[in-house]
């Protein structure tokens, strides 16, 4: 048996929606894309 202590947070990948939890979570911490990713919620998601 192997064992790693992991500090964050985790996700079921191998479900559609811990899939799309996963993306959402990655995509407002990208630098690249947050900003723009965050209004797209805003405006679409989070009226």
């Amino acid at each position: 048996m192997i064992a790693y202590r992991y500090f964050g947070k985790r996700f079921d990948c191998g479900s559609k929606l811990g899939h799309l939890k996963a993306t959402v979570q990655y995509a407002l911490r990208h630098p690249e894309v947050r900003q723009e990713f965050e209004q797209y919620l805003r405006a679409e998601v989070w009226r």
